[in-house]
Formats: structure tokens, C-alpha cells, sequence
């Protein structure tokens, strides 16, 4: 009898393995919590943020930080940082990228070296490393059919860059989704400068491999644009979908002027928001929600892409 009993169990763990429902690796669900320029905490705001990807919506997978996590890059700066309620909590493998930027990285003759050593001291263990010089300045992150890869010009010369993000790229499926990150805009959608002279080389190599969203940082508000080319025109079949979220406390901000490429831009003075992206299979969906207390984590704005 036990022998029959081990049998009999043995065969229907033995089926069950093959016909139990599963999720296929291409409809599995991801999503991405983006926020950034978190380094002053402004009106409370990074923490603000913190206690919502705690405790309000914590459906998520990982986090996009798109940089100036820090004010100067210095070791008290990191300290000050991490110390903001919540930050440790949020700042672990697996569950939050950064992308270098001005603030964190950016080379002056005073103290570059010691921001790039703080810079690898701080995000070791916890960010991706990269399989070309081995370090956390540019990197990818691959779950279900969802990549995103995360550029850098400030410790890395452009050559190096280059050859890792077009090497990564031919690994990417036409049908996946493909998201760039760097901290500064490509184009002159809000009131900083464009950071096409650097950015346009991999936005044509993203573009070529049918790269979806580029999220940004750097200016201090929230701007979703409409889908474009490599060079700032609009196309609404081909164009990538470019991201602008750094509501994370450093200033507070004008609203945008809204011209022909801004799909969406909050018409008052900017304010701490968390953009959710959110993919399965062939469909994508943005919801931008209002951080503040009090204000019962209204969605600002939202749009559905189906492939």
C-alpha cells in the first residue's frame, strides 16, 4: 500500500508539473516605479515618496531613480541621503536602479575622484554591474520581456559606452519592450538645456532596435512627450516616449511650456509625483500620481500603449 501511495503520488506531481497554469515569461506582468532628484527632500518630499512605494502602492517591482540621488556626491551627501525616512529601506538589490548624473558624478577639478569612489562605494552590492569594466556606472536589468538599460557620460568615455549598449542590443527581441535611462533630457522640452550632443547616439541605437521610453530627471517636474524620433520629431508610429520625472525635492519648478511634442505637463508649479510603468505582454500603461499628503494619491496623468 505505501508503495502504491508513493507511486500514485510520485505520477500526479510528475503531470501537475506539465499541465499547472503558469505565466509565460512574455505575459508576465512588470512594473516600474519612477521618481528622482530626490537630494534636497524639499518639503519633505523623498520621503513623501518613500512612504508611498512603502506602505500606499507597493505593487511594484523595482524602482528607476533618475539620479541627483545625492547633493554633491560626497560621503556626508551619501550619508544625508540614505538617511531620509524610508531611504535604506528603498535603496536594496534587486529593488532599486540609479543612473549617474550631474550631482552624484558630474567631474570638477576639486573632488572628481572622490565622487566616482563614492559614487562605487555606495551602489556596490546593490546596483547592477555591467560585463564591460565591470562597474555601476552603466548596466542593464532584464525581467520577463521588459530591458532597460542605463547609459552614462560622466565616468565613461563615449567609446566604451557605445560598444556595451549596441553589444546589449542585439540580444533584445523586436517584441520586447526596450527603455533607455540617462539623468539629463534630449531635447529641449522643459527649461534645462538639451543633452542631444551626448544622448543621440543612443537614441539611434535604441531607435534601430525599436526602443520604446527613455526616462529622464534633471529638471524638476513631470512631462510625458509624444512619441519621437532621434532627432525631436514626431512620429507617433516609430517615436520613443520620453519620460521627464525629477519631483523627488530638489526645487520646485514653472510649469513647462506644453508645445506639439508634450502629450501631458501638470499646468501649475511642479510637485513630488511617482510615475508606474507598467507592462505585460504587448501592452504598456503609465499612471503618474500626486505624492503629496493630503492629497489622496490622485493620478495626474495616465496612457495606455498597445502594441
Amino acid at each position: 500500500m505505501n508503495a502504491l501511495f508513493r507511486f500514485t503520488l510520485g505520477f500526479c506531481l510528475f503531470v501537475a508539473a506539465f499541465v499547472a497554469p503558469h505565466t509565460p515569461r512574455g505575459e508576465e506582468k512588470v512594473t516600474v516605479a519612477l521618481w528622482g532628484d530626490s537630494r534636497e527632500n524639499l518639503d519633505n518630499a523623498c520621503e513623501n515618496i518613500a512612504s508611498v512605494l512603502l506602505h500606499d502602492i507597493t505593487d511594484w517591482d523595482v524602482q528607476v531613480h533618475t539620479g541627483d540621488f545625492t547633493h554633491h556626491g560626497s560621503e556626508a551627501d551619501w550619508q544625508r541621503s540614505l538617511g531620509y525616512k524610508g531611504i535604506r529601506e528603498l535603496f536594496v538589490p534587486g529593488r532599486f536602479l540609479l543612473c549617474t548624473s550631474n550631482h552624484d558624478a558630474q567631474e570638477d577639478q576639486k573632488d572628481a575622484s572622490d565622487k566616482k569612489s563614492n559614487w562605487d562605494k555606495y551602489t556596490h552590492g546593490v546596483l547592477p554591474v555591467n560585463d564591460m569594466d565591470g562597474t555601476t556606472h552603466f548596466y542593464a536589468w532584464h525581467r520577463g520581456n521588459v530591458h532597460i538599460v542605463f547609459c552614462d557620460a560622466f565616468f565613461t568615455d563615449s567609446t566604451t559606452m557605445q560598444r556595451w549598449l549596441d553589444r546589449y542590443l542585439q540580444n533584445v527581441k523586436p517584441e520586447e519592450w526596450l527603455i533607455g535611462v540617462w539623468h539629463e533630457p534630449s531635447f529641449d522640452l522643459t527649461y534645462k538645456e538639451p543633452y542631444l550632443p551626448t544622448s543621440r547616439p543612443w537614441l539611434e541605437s535604441l531607435f534601430r532596435h525599436g526602443g520604446d521610453f527613455v526616462l529622464n530627471g534633471h529638471a524638476h517636474l513631470y512631462l510625458r512627450s509624444k512619441p519621437l524620433l532621434p532627432d525631436g520629431s514626431l512620429d507617433e508610429t516609430h517615436g520613443i516616449v520620453h519620460l521627464i520625472n525629477g519631483t523627488g525635492g530638489a526645487s520646485w519648478k514653472e510649469p513647462a511650456a506644453s508645445g506639439p511634442r508634450t502629450a501631458f505637463t501638470p499646468n501649475e508649479k511642479s510637485f513630488p509625483c511617482i510615475t508606474f510603468l507598467t507592462f505585460q505582454g504587448n501592452r504598456a500603461s503609465i499612471r503618474t500620481v500626486d505624492a503629496r499628503p493630503g492629497k489622496g494619491l490622485a493620478t495626474i496623468d495616465s496612457w495606455t500603449w498597445s502594441r
